[in-house]
């Protein structure tokens, strides 16, 4: 099991490499061999989380010193920020996250500087929208007509985790919004995932739980209708309606409930263990 997280994690890196040379290539003098890999295109008015890699030929760089500003192209106003890296699992190199909060809608440039290599700029352009897809932060979380144990013949019908857990399905959000708990949801494919994040994500939430699963429930959704169907051919698979009443529209993703059942953060594409525990202490401090 531990060869296939590997080669999973190996191939996520390839998928970086293959869209850092197509898309998007740093503006200077090392972009032949260093790119930048921003792959969260979900940004909306109020808090905000940036994630981005260096790229290079060997696979995601190690942390180095970085300047990141983000401008608003209407206003030219300006502000710095603090890029926070974090290693991917049993692999060398990692991510950077970039916490902020847009205030008004419309264009914004994201630039980022090597402090180590004056040649070295990036930048990106990307669009806050004020219609945002996947549920809101703050707000109350919408209804969620989650697929559970007593729904199905086998689990496997209701999941491509070959290893699963049982608690994670358990519950419907409706049932798990009466338990004066925090709540995860997280929407993935442990066996599909088409960015060979999602086998590293699972083990993330599963870490979490070991620990946590006094204070939280836990809720996967697969992204799959009919996992035990597929069988290895993508072609055979159906995407789940229950992805549309949330808007999810790429794995991973995973959202944080308060016990108020307040949506209080979410995460598109990997979270790092140490990133969600953060978030988890200060709610369970409150």
């Amino acid at each position: 099991m531990h060869s296939i997280k590997n080669i999973l994690i190996i191939n996520f890196i390839c998928l970086l490499l293959f869209i850092g040379c197509s898309h998007l290539k740093a503006n200077s003098a090392e972009s032949i061999n260093s790119n930048v890999v921003m792959p969260t295109n979900e940004y909306s008015l109020g808090f905000n989380r940036i994630v981005f890699s260096i790229i290079n030929n060997e696979g995601s760089e190690s942390e180095k010193p970085l300047q990141v500003s983000v401008e608003n192209i209407k206003t030219s106003k300006s502000r710095a920020l603090d890029p926070v890296f974090y290693n991917w699992p049993n692999k060398n190199g990692g991510f950077y996250i970039v916490n902020t909060t847009f205030d008004n809608e419309g264009d914004y440039s994201i630039s980022i500087k090597d402090l180590t290599d004056t040649d070295f700029i990036y930048r990106k352009e990307i669009n806050v929208s004020d219609n945002e897809l996947t549920p809101l932060l703050g707000e109350l979380i919408p209804t969620l007509d989650n697929k559970i144990l007593t729904q199905a013949q086998d689990i496997s019908e209701i999941t491509s985790d070959p290893e699963p857990d049982y608690d994670f399905y358990e519950f419907k959000l409706s049932e798990a919004l009466n338990h004066d708990k925090l709540i995860i949801v997280f929407f993935l494919s442990p066996n599909f995932c088409k960015t060979a994040t999602c086998f590293p994500q699972l083990d993330v939430l599963k870490k979490l739980k070991s620990k946590y699963h006094d204070k939280i429930t836990f809720i996967h959704v697969e992204v799959y209708e009919n996992p035990h169907l597929i069988k290895g051919n993508l072609k055979n698979a159906k995407i789940s309606p229950v992805l549309n009443e949330w808007n999810i529209k790429s794995e991973p993703y995973t959202f944080l409930i308060d016990k108020n059942n307040y949506l209080f953060r979410k995460f598109q594409g990997y979270v790092s263990y140490e990133e969600i525990e953060n978030y988890i202490v200060r709610l369970t401090n409150e």
